[in-house]
């Protein structure tokens, strides 16, 4: 396995940048990524539940900026020699629901201006996501993804935070069910990662690391243990940032019970959702470095492919 050493601090400074800008991905898997992390979490589908649930403006202007952006990814995904005739009807399945998202904000904003209420506006704009769950399944069948790019699609789309948001706005069991099975298998995920040795025991791992990179002799002391300092260093910030997203993930598991409880309480949608409040910036961050990180991040099932 291949690891740069001194490149930490630029990963860490690429944590900090939003995950949706810049959409000059580098082939159709990085495309098909982006189009995941821009419909799921803190995404589209994200933003348009919450706007759901609260109607605030900076919810729409998020999920159609986040809906704009998946319009500008299909076609040059499109174009990739990659896919092949089913991949292409997929990506036409995928386009057609997030031009129902869009189409169903602006109706979505003039229920509110009526002052309907969120349990009957929420019934009203029901879209049926079953297609396009089924068609980015497979598209992303292509492929073998990182841990990192699963825990994404675990928590986003017709996953974790979608269900649990139906969960909140509609009190199914079925929600509830399938949220939490999304987030035990992003605890899976989590804990596989920390089990790794860089994340583990991220000094013997920097030191490692450093001699198989094999540019920097032991006998130059001082630059070897700044390399290893530097390298170790970057493996604490990235198991900072995996514990940050299992944090938040710990979260969102603990209010489904919470939600259970005012569900059976009988307080509104609107009661509740002011109770579950969770804050996810930092999985947001933490999940930005990680997926700039190193090539440990691959599942074991697939790390050969980085050596």
């Amino acid at each position: 396995m291949r690891y740069r050493v001194h490149l930490w601090f630029v990963l860490s400074l690429a944590a900090w940048m939003l995950p949706f800008h810049g959409l000059q991905a580098a082939g159709a898997q990085q495309d098909v990524a982006l189009i995941i992390r821009l419909m799921g979490y803190n995404g589209g589908i994200h933003n348009f539940k919450n706007y759901v649930l609260r109607g605030r403006q900076e919810y729409y202007t998020a999920a159609r900026e986040n809906f704009a952006q998946i319009l500008e990814v299909i076609p040059r995904l499109k174009d990739s020699a990659e896919l092949n005739p089913k991949d292409q009807e997929a990506l036409d399945i995928v386009k057609a629901v997030v031009e129902s998202y869009n189409t169903t904000l602006d109706r979505l904003a003039g229920l509110r201006a009526k002052g309907w209420r969120t349990e009957d506006i929420d019934r009203t704009v029901i879209i049926d996501d079953t297609p396009a769950k089924a068609a980015l399944d497979a598209l992303r069948g292509k492929w073998s993804w990182s841990d990192v790019e699963e825990m994404e699609f675990q928590l986003g789309y017709g996953k974790a935070i979608h269900n649990f948001k139906n969960y909140l706005l509609r009190g199914q069991e079925r929600y509830h069910t399938d949220a939490l099975q999304d987030l035990l298998t992003v605890d899976a995920l989590i804990a596989r990662q920390s089990s790794l040795s860089e994340l583990a025991n991220p000094r013997l791992a920097a030191q490692t690391a450093v001699d198989r990179e094999g540019k920097i002799a032991r006998q130059d002391q001082d630059a070897y243990d700044r390399a290893v300092r530097d390298t170790e260093n970057g493996f604490r910030q990235d198991r900072a940032a995996l514990e940050a997203v299992e944090r938040v993930a710990r979260s969102y598991r603990n209010h489904l019970q919470l939600i259970n409880k005012l569900i059976a309480a009988q307080r509104s949608v609107q009661q509740i959702d002011q109770v579950i409040k969770i804050y996810d910036i930092p999985a947001k961050q933490g999940l930005a470095r990680l997926r700039q990180a190193g090539s440990y991040l691959l599942s074991p099932a697939t790390r050969g492919f980085a050596d």
